[in-house]
């Protein structure tokens, strides 16, 4: 198989250090590197504008500014990933790098072959999932806000729980790709109701065991709503188990404890938390103490006892839903 190939840009004033970068690429045997040299930002900026790159090595000590300057002069949105090199191990320049949009970050002393080119596949790893994603979204958003509207009780709803989720995933410390797969399945989890009926989603009181039916459903047909999504093994499992219970009585699988995929809980938590704070049509919203007195009582049964704790730990904390009535 024919290695890839990769165009990269290194912003580095060192002759010596590019001959160190260039060196270390040749010897990664998985890709082939086509590798360009610039001494400054301003050359940088220059050579951006002339040809297209797959990723950009941006030193952080140069002579016109210094790499985080700038990170934080451009919109890196408008760039291509940008992994940091520099030589000192400084922590507080890392967390300023990856504050600014560099993908990652590594001190010069510490890279060997093995190392940077791992770091260059991963960071165009997640440049390319976000990438991806984003294309999608228009069309699967707008579904998902057309499905949102069909029911006036839940507006807002998907970018409260959007938040909720992002807010829970940071406490729990998930990576970039979590929090960006788990946004997804926190704001498309409930797709699948554009294949139920209005008079259903907008039933007053209980429904029958024929429309529960139809109901539960939604599930599965929003997972296969997001298949073609090139991750889909990622979110689908979101969409589809978010209404597990912890006891195995949920649907549609009847999965039970560790068993339902992790970031399915997760929205489960935030999702139950969001709904019990909104009107619905067969009920008045429940007061903030109330809905913290149900996820609390249903930790160990409808819910994993672990997160339900974390995430009332931050409503508490933040005082998340303290406005929602």
């Amino acid at each position: 198989m024919a290695k890839e190939t990769l165009r990269l840009l290194l912003v580095e004033d060192s002759p010596l250090d590019v001959q160190i970068v260039r060196r270390m690429l040749e010897g990664y045997r998985r890709a082939h590197f086509e590798l360009a040299s610039v001494g400054s930002t301003k050359e940088c900026e220059d050579a951006l504008k002339e040809k297209a790159f797959d990723l950009i090595l941006l030193d952080y000590m140069l002579p016109d500014e210094d790499g985080l300057t700038f990170l934080q002069r451009l919109d890196t949105a408008d760039l291509p990933p940008i992994v940091m090199l520099t030589g000192r191990g400084d922590e507080r320049i890392a967390v300023q790098a990856m504050q600014w949009g560099a993908y990652d970050y590594f001190p010069k002393s510490f890279i060997t072959s093995e190392v940077l080119g791992r770091a260059i596949h991963q960071a165009l790893e997640k440049f390319r999932l976000a990438d991806q994603l984003e294309g999608a979204e228009q069309v699967l958003f707008t579904l998902a806000a057309a499905v949102e509207a069909k029911d006036v009780t839940t507006e807002g709803h998907l970018r409260r729980m959007a938040h909720y989720a992002l807010r829970l995933g940071q406490a729990l410390r998930l990576d970039e790709h979590e929090l960006i797969v788990l946004r997804y399945g926190a704001i498309l989890h409930d797709i699948g109701k554009v294949g139920v009926s209005e008079a259903i989603l907008r039933k007053p009181g209980p429904l029958t065991e024929a429309e529960w039916e139809e109901m539960r459903l939604h599930s599965i047909i929003g997972e296969g709503i997001c298949a073609p999504l090139r991750h889909s093994h990622e979110v689908g499992p979101i969409i589809r188990h978010h209404h597990e219970r912890w006891d195995g009585k949920g649907y549609p699988d009847r999965l039970a404890g560790d068993k339902i995929p992790f970031l399915a809980r997760v929205v489960s938590v935030v999702d139950a938390f969001d709904a019990m704070l909104s009107d619905r049509p067969y009920r008045k919203a429940l007061p903030l103490d109330e809905t913290i007195r149900r996820l609390s009582d249903g930790a160990g049964t409808q819910w994993d006892p672990i997160l339900v704790q974390g995430f009332l730990g931050i409503v508490q904390h933040e005082g998340l839903g303290a406005g929602a009535n």
